[in-house]
């Protein structure tokens, strides 16, 4: 008898084995095909001064093992290393687009704007330097080059310096960080998070940016598109990443339902990628900041840094608004007594993020604090609406 029950247990381990590696099999045939093309700049040689002076020129060097330059070295070596949940990541032909099979789904790492920023720091003596990279992770079908989806991705370099950073030290600085630092550390979790597809039924993204005056007058020397950019970067990642949801990237001068154009900087080809119309729109209208001095001491002053913005989500082929609230965020910051060099655009900027991640927070669980200092209406019932919504974007 005791035979008979070692050979069942046997038999069932046995089993058991082999529904396991069944599974594992099916999980692994579920894995989409995936062609990587490399690292690309989302705009063409003439914008690179306005959007990416700094990479412009650090892609000039070449990494001596790979023959490429510095930042796709890099890059192929981080996706290489990765381990995907959901795609099949080829990285054979990166540099033979001819290879790829008819309908390939092809993967880019495209940086969409860059910019530094610098002030004085009266208590440490020093100049604190800020280097920002807005990126997204674009999947489109090579055969059409029409977008699938697109995730945005970013990070951030700070800096210290007895005196103001010149371009150089700025220079190195950033190519030290993308040769000795890990720059796209989190870039297989922010895709591991996504439910990649070969089509999706609904998208959504922001197709409009405003900024009043009011705004404009504390924004650095920069053209007006690329901070309506820069802004719909931001609000797009915050909600990106608490929804899981892949969003149409905005272009202020490339229209939805028109082209984006993206230069390989392994080949210097350039193509146009077609950005899909999507069925739910974000407008965005930042309509200006705030500061002002809250409290007052010998060795320092607290001011109160706010943001006003006005969201809106609707569904233009049904005329149905899902929200559409003027919102505001306010921010506490200590300023050093004597300190004469302050960038304001710098907080003002550091509180958007904080208020635009708090939303996308607050559509999945309400926060009645957050709520109250928000604003006056009543939009408990709009953000759960909100979180219907992007659930059908999935």
């Amino acid at each position: 008898m005791s035979i008979i029950n070692e050979h069942m247990k046997k038999i069932i381990v046995i089993l058991f084995i082999f529904l396991l590696y069944s599974a594992n099999q099916v999980i692994a045939e579920e894995k989409i095909k995936i062609f990587y093309s490399g690292f690309s700049l989302s705009n063409t040689y003439e914008s690179n001064v306005a959007y990416a002076k700094y990479t412009s020129n650090l892609i000039k060097e070449k990494n001596p093992e790979t023959g490429i330059n510095i930042i796709s070295h890099e890059l192929l070596n981080k996706v290489k290393k990765s381990k995907f949940n959901k795609i099949d990541l080829d990285t054979k032909n990166l540099l033979d687009f001819d290879k790829y099979p008819d309908s390939a789904i092809v993967m880019s790492v495209a940086l969409q704007h860059e910019e530094f920023t610098q002030e004085f720091n009266y208590s440490s003596q020093s100049y604190m330097g800020f280097y920002d990279a807005y990126f997204q992770i674009l999947f489109y079908d090579f055969s059409d080059k029409n977008l699938i989806a697109s995730i945005p991705f970013d990070f951030e370099i700070q800096m210290l310096s007895e005196v103001k950073f010149e371009e150089s030290q700025i220079l190195k600085r950033i190519k030290d960080f993308y040769v000795n630092d890990d720059p796209f550390l989190d870039l297989d979790q922010r895709i591991n998070q996504f439910e990649i597809k070969k089509k999706y039924d609904r998208r959504i993204g922001i197709t409009k940016v405003d900024i009043q005056d009011r705004a404009f007058e504390e924004m650095p020397n920069s053209s007006s598109e690329s901070v309506k950019n820069l802004i719909a970067q931001t609000f797009s990642k915050r909600l990106s990443i608490h929804h899981n949801v892949a969003i149409v990237p905005f272009m202020e001068g490339q229209a939805i339902g028109k082209d984006m154009k993206l230069m390989f900087v392994q080949t210097d080809e350039i193509y146009s990628i077609k950005l899909p119309n999507p069925d739910y729109h974000i407008h965005i209208n930042l309509k200006g900041f705030k500061k002002v001095l809250a409290k007052s001491s010998a060795s320092e002053d607290l001011y109160l840094y706010g943001s006003f913005v006005d969201l809106k989500f609707f569904q233009p082929d049904l005329n149905k608004i899902y929200f559409d609230e003027g919102l505001r965020g306010v921010t506490k910051i200590k300023i050093p007594k004597g300190q004469t060099e302050v960038n304001d655009w710098r907080k003002y900027y550091y509180n958007l993020e904080i208020l635009f991640n708090n939303f996308s927070k607050n559509i999945i669980k309400q926060d009645k604090k957050w709520l109250k200092e928000t604003t006056k209406n009543k939009i408990k019932k709009d953000l759960k609406n909100l979180k219907t919504l992007l659930e059908k974007v999935k």
